[in-house]
């Protein structure tokens, strides 16, 4: 998941009539927590689901991917869902899809519901991140936004971290399912949080919901994750994969045309790309998220599967990734303030890079703080050098009215770079014991690749001086 969203609270204005702010800052954080909480829990158990489900790589890499979809499609259409219908009732109700995801999940019996539950908890997500942030940033003045936005990414990253250790300490005495089932306390306590302490709001009813640009994305995400996800798992090129190509194609070249037909009104308005920050931030945010959604799915999952460690140190390996985030991320701002915009992007990606370059040490006999711990600490490094600067450029590329819109992109573009970074993993899904880390490495450079064509994405981006991003009231 990305912190990105973030920046949709900071372009919220002050609503009249919140009285308790931290009660709603504590809503808000309960209900995104959620998001972190599930994308943490599924990298730990995607072994241990594949093992009793036996799954194959294929359906593997839909368990993944059938949360992202909806995630990278429909996250800025349910920001207007918000404004239209009110931001409480909208969050509140996708909390409660997520509910039920999670609990079509803890009792699938196959694949197909298993299927069906993941795409629930993705809809859910998509609707709960926008419209939570959006609350949270009306129950803010200006000058108390930032703070109340990094209490929530710090709930937000304390619950990543220990959402995992919790689900790997599960799977070594018990069953994938209860690792799912143990959300569902939470959900109904986010439901009661939620309905007690926000304040009712009044739905903008004029406010435009973009339905056929959300169905274009979908059809256009959803056909080339599925023709990509079949050709990493040794498909032939044949007719059904070129076909569903072709219908991806298709979804998204639709998108473009509706989206320059409605201007300014359009989920991505085409004058948001005029600005070289605006395309070499996404670009990079497309890349380096990517790169970073394939080593958290595969390191856990090779640690179980192929090094045979307990499933409760593959839920704890990645804490300092967690904790460094949240330490070092506030940090970053003084280097871009010394440095400008580009150098602490650039230097977050390349560490990154470096990060994914050394996972290649890890092997059938790899111990965690020799062979997997260097790789996770630089990649905790290069993500905390890189997450608070991109969401400001991405911010203060563009006009103040239209910031909310540029943060909603660039967080629907890090989950389709996610997306597509699964679809290409079959190859490693397939392989067991020693076979396994050929694949893994082979994912591993590619990812270090992708780190490095984000550092390119830099130079795209307009030279310059920092610019501190002030909320509105």
């Amino acid at each position: 998941m990305t912190l990105a969203d973030r920046g949709l609270a900071l372009c919220e204005p002050k609503a009249a009539g919140t009285q308790d702010s931290t009660k709603v800052l504590a809503a808000s954080s309960l209900g995104g927590c959620l998001v972190f909480v599930n994308s943490a829990v599924v990298t730990v158990a995607l072994a241990a689901i594949g093992r009793d489900m036996r799954l194959s790589p294929l359906e593997l890499q839909w368990v993944m991917n059938a949360e992202l979809l909806p995630l990278a499609a429909l996250t800025l259409v349910a920001g207007a869902l918000g404004d239209r219908f009110g931001q409480k009732r909208i969050f509140l109700g996708g909390i409660a899809i997520y509910g039920l995801g999670v609990a079509a999940i803890g009792l699938a019996p196959s694949f197909t519901p298993l299927v069906v539950g993941r795409f629930l908890q993705g809809f859910g997500e998509a609707v709960i991140l926008p419209n939570g942030l959006s609350v949270l940033g009306q129950a803010f003045p200006a000058d108390e936004k930032a703070s109340a936005v990094g209490i929530w990414s710090a709930a937000a990253a304390v619950a990543s971290g220990v959402a995992p250790a919790i689900a790997g300490a599960i799977l070594d005495h018990g069953s994938w399912r209860t690792t799912f089932l143990m959300l569902l306390p939470v959900v109904v306590g986010a439901l009661a949080v939620g309905a007690a302490w926000i304040p009712k709001d009044t739905p903008t009813g004029q406010a435009r919901v973009d339905v056929g640009g959300a169905i274009l994305s979908t059809i256009g995400l959803g056909g080339l994750g599925a023709g990509l996800t079949s050709l990493t798992n040794d498909s032939a090129l044949n007719i059904g994969v070129v076909v569903t190509l072709i219908v991806g194609l298709g979804g998204l070249a639709g998108l473009i045309v509706s989206q320059r037909r409605s201007g300014d009104k359009a989920l991505l308005p085409p004058s948001l790309f005029v600005s070289r920050s605006v395309v070499g931030a996404n670009l990079f945010t497309a890349f380096l998220y990517g790169a970073f959604t394939v080593t958290l799915t595969l390191i856990p999952f090779v640690m179980i599967r192929g090094a045979h460690l307990p499933t409760l140190l593959a839920g704890l390996a990645f804490i300092p990734l967690q904790v460094l985030i949240t330490v070092i991320s506030p940090l970053a701002g003084m280097l871009c303030r010394r440095f400008g915009r580009r150098l602490p992007l650039f230097a977050g990606g390349a560490v990154a890079a470096l990060g994914c370059a050394t996972a290649l040490r890890i092997g059938p006999n790899a111990t965690y703080w020799t062979d997997i711990f260097p790789s996770i600490l630089l990649l905790a490094l290069g993500m905390s050098l890189a997450i608070a600067p991109l969401t400001t450029l991405v911010l203060t590329s563009v006009e103040p009215d239209r910031a909310g819109t540029a943060s909603g992109v660039n967080g629907a573009v890090s989950r389709a770079g996610s997306l597509f970074a699964i679809a290409l993993l079959g190859g490693v899904l397939q392989q067991g014991g020693p076979q396994l880390f050929q694949g893994f490495h082979m994912a591993m450079a590619v990812a270090a690749v992708a780190c490095v064509l984000a550092t390119l994405a830099v130079f795209i981006i307009e030279p310059g001086p920092h610019v501190d991003f002030i909320p509105r009231d």
